[in-house]
């Protein structure tokens, strides 16, 4: 059977509405009359469906579709759909939005008569508007309003004033530093650098030998690369290695590869260190081997190949860190003479610009190899983890317009290790979690 190509978020749209997930075949699109969930659910895709960007033309497929609402999220970039002539195709449609896609043009319309509402982009981005005037007079017409002007006197968005801490809360927080700073590199993107195989990067095609078994998932598919960082080109301190390659793989399947129930089995992810860089292995010599990259799934959390560098920085405990409230008390109860009242963390004790205050210097948000780690959902480590030290951080990473990592809905990726374990150089029990907001 010939694979049906479509953009994931009509596939997604699709799976919602049937409440099959990946498991619906061509056999339920007769099920589905509403279509207006646009968000990635599922990231595994059956095998009917071949992934093409921009091509929605699967929802020509709904023959019994009566609403189709793209989102109208303000805070979200518009939908692109290569071509909207598979609405001809979608002969019950009564209610349509496409306010915020590229949407042109008004001659489609023509061609859906039981059309009752149709909420449109701004007139500047239409063509043939003489079309609208022919639509049955039971056909409700808007559009997508311009953005109100802001006054001239006025900055577009007022600058969030930074958190003015008390005395005390800057007490506190010189003694938490004190107590808990740590050596850290910082890892830092390089976009204007074309990264080479053996580069420190994120993404791409991973160094390898050729002569070495490469790591796979427990369903024997080949892991992909989420970052390396070469050794010898940024050489860090003790507990790191002095030289050689550290790499990062995940699965790239809905979960990339974690395990919720025993994150330190590296049944979808590995963790992998050369001690020395063959520097005679080249991407020829690695074309025979079919190594995946991040571009091979629909979904990965590393969306573009980038370079990075290493700066070496210090690292303080924050709040995201499951032992951060043994830390405080203590630093608390240094600062005032008082200790917390049994339960009570931070958030009970100060007062709410204390609070944000604390939140803003101790964020541990960013890319980083040691330190402490930043949660969206808080730590998921047991009390009693024994992978005590952060290995690896990768944090979503958007801020200059260009998406590079995305777990889930800005989320981070941690790789935790036990101390006597990083200096032996053993990598093999490793704990991988991830976590979304």
């Amino acid at each position: 059977m010939e694979k049906i190509k479509a953009d994931p978020l009509a596939l997604n749209a699709i799976f919602h509405a049937v409440l099959k997930g990946p498991s619906t075949t061509p056999d339920d699109f007769g099920r589905v009359t509403l279509a207006d969930t646009f968000s990635i659910i599922y990231h595994t895709f059956p095998d009917w469906a071949e992934v093409s960007p921009g091509d929605f033309s699967i929802l020509g497929r709904l023959e019994n579709l009566h609403t189709l609402h793209f989102p109208n999220d303000p805070g979200r970039p518009p939908i692109r759909v290569s071509d909207f002539s598979f609405l001809a195709r979608c002969p019950r449609l009564k209610r349509l939005d496409v306010a915020r896609t590229n949407f042109s043009d008004c001659s489609i319309l023509l061609r859906l008569p039981p059309l009752s509402y149709v909420r449109l982009p701004q007139r500047s981005q239409l063509t043939h508007l003489e079309a609208l005037d022919r639509l049955p007079k039971k056909t409700r017409v808007s559009f997508l309003a311009p953005p109100a002007p802001w006054p001239p006197s006025a900055p577009p968005f007022p600058l969030p004033r930074a958190p003015r801490g008390s005395e005390t809360a800057k007490a506190i927080l010189a003694e938490i530093q004190r107590q808990t700073a740590c050596p850290c590199y910082e890892i830092e993107l390089r976009p204007g650098a074309a990264p080479g195989l053996t580069d420190s990067k994120f993404g791409g095609l991973p160094y390898w030998d050729p002569a070495l078994p490469y790591p796979e998932d427990r369903n024997g598919e080949k892991l992909i690369l989420l970052a390396q960082i070469n050794f010898d080109q940024f050489p860090p301190e003790p507990p790191l290695p002095p030289g050689g390659m550290l790499q990062f793989f995940a699965g790239g399947g809905d979960l990339f590869g974690m395990d919720w129930s025993c994150p330190d089995r590296p049944d979808g992810f590995r963790v992998v260190y050369h001690r020395r860089i063959d520097p005679s292995v080249t991407p020829e010599r690695l074309a025979a081997l079919h190594l995946p990259t991040h571009r091979e799934p629909a979904y990965f959390p590393v969306l573009r190949e980038t370079a990075v560098s290493l700066r070496r920085s210090t690292a303080w405990m924050g709040p995201a860190d499951g032992r951060f409230d043994a830390v405080f008390a203590r630093a608390f109860q240094a600062v005032t003479g008082r200790a917390p009242a049994q339960g009570e963390n931070f958030m009970d004790v100060l007062g709410d610009e204390d609070v944000r205050f604390l939140l803003a210097a101790l964020s541990g948000g960013g890319h980083r190899l040691l330190g402490y780690p930043s949660f969206t959902q808080g730590d998921p480590r047991p009390a009693d983890s024994p992978c005590r030290a952060l290995l690896f951080q990768m944090d979503s990473d958007f801020a200059d317009g260009t998406d590079y990592v995305m777990w889930g809905d800005a989320g981070a990726g941690h790789f935790f290790i036990r101390p006597e374990d990083l200096e032996r150089r053993d990598f093999s029990r490793v704990y991988y979690t991830w976590d979304c907001g």
